[in-house]
């Protein structure tokens, strides 16, 4: 049997007759990331290309092909994100456009409503009325007219985003 013997002052143990072993965590030779790769690391593992390579016409093209597809993924990238802050920003529009549209109607609601309690009361509300409707009319075709513009804006955006 062997005899092992005490650890030595530098961390290392020494068996008789073999090489000195490494006991430290931290100077391991393999790493643990190379056990189980973080998916950050899934990537190739990137190596230096030696100087002549560096130099041959395939490897001066690949190297030029690739820095106009880097470039080119990265407009693609800010011009997608541009979009989709074109249709929050419509959205946000339109959201607020909603909200007006429901007060100017809850408005006209209640003066349609008085208008009601004018007449149950046998009072002339004609001209009124007709006032109000003619008033309703107009802001409902402006609503309308807004809304298709803002459908055909969401839509035209969206097969952006999709081609």
């Amino acid at each position: 049997m062997m005899d092992i013997p005490e650890r030595a002052d530098n961390g290392k143990i020494t068996l008789e007759g073999h090489s000195s072993i490494n006991t430290f965590p931290s100077s391991a030779s393999v790493r643990a990331s190379e056990y189980c790769p973080s998916p950050s690391q899934s990537r190739k593992r990137y190596e230096c290309v030696p100087e002549p390579m560096k130099r041959t016409p395939d490897y001066i093209n690949k190297r030029i092909r690739n820095r106009s597809a880097v470039k080119r993924f990265r407009e693609k990238s800010k011009t997608k994100a541009k979009k989709q802050e074109d249709i929050k920003a419509n959205l946000i529009s339109l959201t607020k456009f909603y909200d007006n549209e429901l007060v100017r109607i809850k408005h006209s609601k209640q003066q349609l409503e008085l208008l009601l309690y004018q007449h149950a009361a046998h009072k002339n509300i004609i001209s009124q009325l007709n006032e109000i409707l003619s008033l309703e009319a107009q802001a409902r075709l402006k609503f309308q007219t807004q809304i298709a513009s803002v459908q055909e804006l969401s839509t035209s955006s969206i097969e952006h985003l999709v081609d």
